[in-house]
């Protein structure tokens, strides 16, 4: 049934030569790569620190369980299963669940959970936005309905359930702790899962497997350092940089210009080289890992110590409770 409805849609793109094909791959791109983190950057530098730290650990989270899943459980694109099927675009890896829709949860979603009862408009667009994205990845047919309800699914309860985990840290000094820890044996019990379980080893005609679980190991490897970086960003910035984000419009527009700009060298500059000239595993595990210690933490440090020089007072934030 799920693949005959990726069929029927793909009749739809057909007959209609392909005319929305274009609006729903934009669609999806928003929901994964640079523009995931770019949201939750702005947040943390510019608007509401907490809401922006909330992103970033709801992202490192769902992508860090998103990975889990499909590595444990292993399954095929739809093509794979049904050559009859021809996506739009072609998509590596195992196909459940969506990452597209994982992420896609995690950002959309967070912002309702932070803001959706206080502002009802912005919370059904962020809505609108999770379903559309959800929508283009069976459009696109690189997933099936399940794949990405599971994917939403989980995206949502991260956000929904980070609100409640997120109170329980602030309501006693010293639960803060926990969260480096908690992110750190969680990474070290997930790289050795991913490398000793076993994999399909299914070949196609002219001998090629159909996944080579390798390459699906490497991104194991850099969901795994996401986490590690934000669960150690979100520590040491909230009890050692603890800067302001009360400051002048211009100021605010400064941070977020430069940072992003930042952020985009890391990203379509940096890693590319480096993961160019070596293998990944390891090195991309320190490049995920050490791009949020980057966001989180060093550039916060430089551009607050900078300001503080510019102002002649410092601009920090409160020390958080707990915090001595």
């Amino acid at each position: 049934m799920d693949l005959q409805y990726l069929l029927l849609l793909q009749k739809f793109r057909d007959a209609t030569g392909g005319a929305l094909n274009d609006f729903f791959l934009q669609i999806s791109d928003l929901s994964y790569g640079i523009f995931i983190w770019m949201l939750a950057c702005i947040l943390f530098w510019a608007v509401d620190k907490k809401s922006g730290a909330f992103l970033f650990l709801n992202i490192a989270v769902s992508r860090f369980l998103m990975q889990l899943l499909k590595l444990t459980f292993c399954v095929y694109r739809p093509w794979i299963r049904d050559p009859g099927i021809v996506p739009v675009e072609t998509a590596s890896g195992y196909s459940f669940p969506s990452g597209h829709s994982v992420t896609g949860a995690s950002n959309y979603g967070t912002v309702l959970a932070r803001y959706g009862k206080k502002h009802r408009p912005l919370g059904a667009f962020m809505a609108v936005m999770l379903l559309l994205t959800m929508f283009s990845r069976n459009y696109i047919g690189v997933h099936t309905p399940q794949d990405v309800a599971v994917g939403a699914a989980l995206g949502l309860a991260v956000a929904f359930l980070g609100l409640r985990a997120w109170a329980w840290i602030d309501a006693k000094p010293g639960r803060e702790k926990l969260v480096p820890l908690v992110g750190a044996a969680l990474t070290v019990l997930f790289l050795v899962y991913i490398s000793v379980k076993s994999y399909p080893m299914d070949y196609d005609e002219a001998g090629k497997l159909l996944v080579d679980p390798a390459k699906m190991m490497k991104d194991g490897y850099k969901d795994a350092g996401r986490l590690l970086g934000v669960s150690l960003g979100w520590y040491l910035e909230r009890r050692y940089v603890r800067f302001s984000t009360d400051v002048s419009a211009l100021t605010k527009v400064t941070r977020c210009g430069v940072g992003v700009l930042l952020l985009m060298v890391y990203e379509q500059a940096f890693m590319p080289a480096v993961t160019g000239a070596v293998s990944l595993g390891w090195i991309g595990f320190a490049l995920t890992c050490g791009e949020l210690l980057l966001l989180m933490v060093i550039y916060p440090l430089c551009f607050s110590r900078l300001e503080a020089l510019g102002s002649g007072k410092p601009q920090k934030e409160a020390r958080p409770a707990g915090g001595r």
